[in-house]
C-alpha cells in the first residue's frame, strides 16, 4: 500500500472539479484509491511519461484532463502533481 500526497496544484484542481465537474471529481477519487494499491496498472490507461528522470505516470480523468503522479518506490509514496490539463 502506497502513501499518497497531493501537491498544491492537485488540490486546487480537485477544488475546481468539485465546483464545475462532479463526475470528474468522483472519478479522481476512484483513481486515487486504485493508485494506492496498483500505481502502474488499472483504470484510466496508466502511461509512463518519457523524458523524466523519476517514475512519472499519467491516467485519464476525462477526454482532456489527466492525473499526473510520481512514484517513489523506495518510500512507497506517490506525489500527485495535477488532475487537470494535459501534461502541463
Amino acid at each position: 500500500m502506497y502513501k499518497v500526497a497531493l501537491l498544491k496544484k492537485a488540490q486546487s484542481d480537485l477544488d475546481w472539479f468539485r465546483k464545475n465537474d462532479k463526475s470528474s471529481y468522483i472519478k479522481c477519487f476512484d483513481l486515487v484509491k486504485e493508485l494506492m494499491s496498483k500505481p502502474r496498472e488499472g483504470r484510466g490507461k496508466p502511461e509512463r511519461l518519457r523524458y523524466f528522470e523519476k517514475e512519472v505516470y499519467s491516467r485519464r480523468v476525462n477526454h482532456k484532463d489527466r492525473l499526473i503522479y510520481t512514484i517513489y518506490e523506495e518510500f512507497k509514496e506517490i506525489d500527485i502533481t495535477s488532475f487537470r490539463g494535459h501534461y502541463e
